[in-house]
């Protein structure tokens, strides 16, 4: 019989690490303006918060004022700034590491009925490896591009990483160490599920127990 402690830690790590990749997906404190006289505020995934900044290549001399969508009308002159190709690949990646994790939950409750003789617990493996990896070169990325990239978010020296990058970067440890949890279990059901050696019927059959 195998031991079930190995799924079971999986299942609450993979859970846990949802809820946070969610909550780090759906909020705007990614990067933080610093310093009293910052016109940068706050930036999520989705949202960017500014308190009268005025973007040198915006043509109409527009200020804006507080949080908005990023494909909000507001920001249609300053939006190829505020997104560039590598912010967009973190977006991308993180979309597939929510849809991946959500995945992995459906298929980790699915492979508590399981045995070594289906697939799902490969696929969950398989799942949980993938979402921890797409999650992975999310926040690598971001964190290194912020400081790379000078162009970005005006006041770079004294901005900073807010709480929702921290959320992600746990929810990819918490996907990490679920993927290596039920892994393992994967592993201990198809080594119980690979036949016996039975001496009993070995002895019947004129071979050496």
């Amino acid at each position: 019989m195998v031991h079930r402690s190995p799924y079971y830690l999986a299942l609450g790590l993979m859970i846990l690490s949802l809820v946070l990749c969610g909550v780090a997906y759906g909020t705007g404190h990614w990067y933080i303006g610093g310093g009293h006289d910052n016109k940068f505020e706050r930036l999520g995934l989705w949202e960017a918060c500014f308190n009268g900044y005025e973007h040198t290549s915006d043509y109409i001399g527009k200020a804006y004022y507080g949080c908005w969508w990023m494909f909000h009308k507001e920001y249609s002159y300053v939006r190829g700034w505020m997104m560039p190709s590598w912010f967009i690949s973190v977006q991308s990646l993180m979309s597939f590491a929510v849809v991946f994790e959500i995945l992995s939950v459906v298929v980790l409750i699915k492979v508590g009925k399981s045995t070594g003789h289906d697939k799902a617990p490969l696929i969950a493996c398989g799942l949980t490896i993938i979402n921890t990896f797409c999650i992975a070169v999310s926040v690598i990325v971001f964190g290194v591009m912020i400081g790379e990239d000078r162009t970005w978010m005006p006041r770079f020296d004294l901005d900073y990483l807010g709480w929702s990058f921290g959320l992600a970067v746990l929810s990819g440890f918490f996907s990490a160490f679920a993927a290596i949890s039920i892994c393992t279990y994967t592993l201990m059901l198809k080594y119980e599920a690979l036949p016996k050696y039975d001496e009993s019927t070995a002895s019947l059959k004129g071979y050496p127990a």
